[in-house]
């Protein structure tokens, strides 16, 4: 297969009809000439998500997700701009044609997804029709896996032996390079072998059921447990969760999803009826896990053996706690019990009592760090303060952190004027750094010069893919340089070259059409944010006007720091160099004019 025609990109986005689309995921009300809804992409009671039909763009002011129909595809079903193409085709029964192959990325991705689905089918045949086979068969059923439960997992057995898989699939004429990108085989000195030999294997699915991996149970004590495939191309741990393609209607159906470690914790509770079930996959639990699963659920609960390394699992979701609105609880499992053994042992419904009893994940990590603490001695008390402000701060919003500091007196006794002392020094230590804040629509608390900058950027860009009447003006008048941000400045110099070649309408079109996340959600909401201005031409050269003095002001500034740094004598020229450029600068802004 080779590239998708931009003629085709066109034809489908055509087609398409984003209402319709977005309407399969959300329920949408007319509102003006827009859509309105609740955000499929965070936790909101009023809605912030706006689809105009006009322009075929979408939006939500609430968390700033936005683009046209093929980002929202690509967001709700978690696939590349490519496969959001076909998925839109084939809704419409549009036959795509394809540019003369060449070497690229999408046709790779689909090498390497051919190789793993032969090499499914080829360790599907080896557990249920090979002789060394029936040792791993006869494994899983006494684990109480049925056939119906092996054929649904796809489980399989890789062989003993060197290089079994390899050479059956360099017979299918796939390249060795290709098994090795695809992390099935690995080149030593005696060339190929398989990566998996002598083991259980647990096919890995994305989202959409697509083989992307393996991991590997030996059935030898004396070999590692477990091994899984490197991460590649279209394999990336810590964005993928197992079970999850199986798992998903069920999550949305009970609105809770079930976290556990392992394949067959997972496989486990599936098979016994609790089928809200995923597994990480040798991995801590991710911000990117998180916003996969919040498409489904935003009831997580993350159920880990009472081990070292599952209370380490649960302490690190605290870095999720700001990342979504998703609820996190935990529950942790009696001690030396994994979720296979305990349901092996005491059965759904105990193993459905102790999920009812999960707890807030912030109040879990609290009680188990307190515990660490000895508060009848005075540096244990303070210890346990320093120790516990520190997860507090992590909330989201000063609500909760205000209910657990009330918490934190409860459990600890210190006074309320210590606490609260400690708490606002620690504040001030963790603040975000403002780089970090600099992407999108950015509030400069730390200088409010450069804030109000931001905004009139954003202002002015709203207006010119806005309002055509003063496109003019604006064109005229604005230069690349006078941007802060450049991500507004990236769109500037984008709308400029498109409207070169057309009208107002045709660039806003193609502007529209750019699949460059960070642009794409920018854009959208540039076009689609209500420009509050009683007469938008005064007030275009009123942001215009303060745009050039804050960029003449920034160069005069930039100009004199260098000069403060030069010795008059042995620097002479370049002194007499910056007077004059600065003594222009200086002027010009004196003879601005609105």
């Amino acid at each position: 297969m080779g590239f998708i025609r931009d003629e085709d990109i066109n034809e489908v986005m055509e087609r398409n009809n984003l209402v319709e689309i977005i309407s399969e995921y959300v329920t949408l009300k007319k509102s003006g000439r827009s859509y309105s809804g609740l955000c499929p992409f965070h936790k909101e009671k009023t809605p912030s998500f706006y689809v105009d039909p006009a322009k075929q763009l979408y939006h939500c002011f609430g968390c700033d997700r936005g683009g046209n129909i093929f980002s929202f595809i690509m967001e709700m079903e978690k696939v590349e701009f490519p496969e959001a193409v076909k998925i839109l085709a084939d809704r419409v029964g549009y036959q795509l044609k394809f540019e003369k192959e060449r070497e690229g990325k999408t046709s790779k991705k689909e090498r390497l997804q051919l190789a793993h689905q032969e090499a499914v089918n080829f360790y599907r045949y080896s557990l249920r029709q090979t002789k060394e086979g029936e040792v791993a068969l006869n494994y899983l059923k006494k684990r109480g896996f049925e056939d119906n439960i092996i054929d649904l997992f796809q489980i399989g057995y890789a062989p003993s032996g060197w290089d079994n898989l390899t050479k059956v699939l360099l017979k299918k004429r796939f390249t060795p390079q290709e098994l090795v990108e695809a992390g099935l085989s690995i080149q030593g000195e005696r060339g190929y072998y398989d990566r998996f030999r002598e083991r259980i294997i647990f096919p890995i699915t994305d989202i959409r059921g697509r083989v992307v991996a393996f991991g590997g149970r030996a059935l030898k004590e004396e070999e590692a447990k477990y091994i899984n495939s490197p991460e590649t191309l279209i394999y990336h741990k810590g964005s993928t969760l197992y079970a999850l393609y199986l798992a998903k209607n069920e999550i949305v159906k009970e609105n809770e999803v079930i976290v556990v470690e392992g394949y067959t914790d997972a496989i486990s509770l599936f098979k016994e009826g609790i089928k809200n079930v995923v597994a990480t996959l040798g991995t801590a639990f991710t911000a990117e896990h998180l916003r996969t699963l919040s498409r489904f659920t935003e009831r997580v609960i993350l159920a880990f053996d009472s081990d070292t390394a599952g209370l380490t699992a649960a302490e690190r979701g605290l870095e999720l706690l700001g990342e979504s609105k998703s609820q996190i609880l935990v529950v942790l499992l009696p001690q030396g019990l994994d979720p296979a053994d305990f349901i092996s042992q005491k059965g759904k419904d105990e193993f459905e009592r102790i999920i009812k009893k999960a707890i807030p994940l912030i109040e879990f990590v609290l009680n188990q760090r307190i515990n660490k603490h000895n508060l009848n001695l005075p540096e244990g008390r303070i210890k346990a303060v320093s120790d516990l402000i520190e997860v507090v701060i992590a909330l989201p919003n000063k609500i909760a952190q205000e209910e657990y500091l009330k918490w934190l007196l409860d459990k600890i006794p210190v006074s309320e004027e210590f606490l609260r002392l400690e708490f606002k020094r620690r504040v001030r230590y963790n603040k975000k750094n403002i780089e970090e804040r600099k992407i999108l629509f950015t509030e400069f608390v730390d200088d409010p010069e450069l804030a109000a900058q931001a905004k009139r950027e954003k202002e002015i860009l709203k207006i010119l893919l806005q309002v055509e009447e003063v496109t003019p003006l604006i064109n005229q008048e604005l230069k690349e340089d006078y941007f802060t941000q450049l991500i507004y400045q990236s769109i500037f110099s984008h709308w400029k070259e498109l409207f070169k070649r057309g009208s107002f309408s045709r660039a806003v079109e193609e502007l529209s059409k750019l699949n460059e996340e960070n642009l794409q959600k920018a854009i959208s909401r540039l076009m689609l944010e209500e420009i509050i201005a009683d007469n938008i031409e005064e007030y275009a050269k009123s942001l215009l006007f303060k745009m050039k003095e804050y960029f003449l002001k920034s160069q005069i500034k930039k100009l004199k720091k260098e000069l403060e740094g030069l010795n008059p004598f042995k620097d002479r020229e370049r002194v007499d160099s910056l007077f004059e450029e600065i003594i222009h600068l200086e002027a010009i802004k004196r003879n601005l004019q609105m």
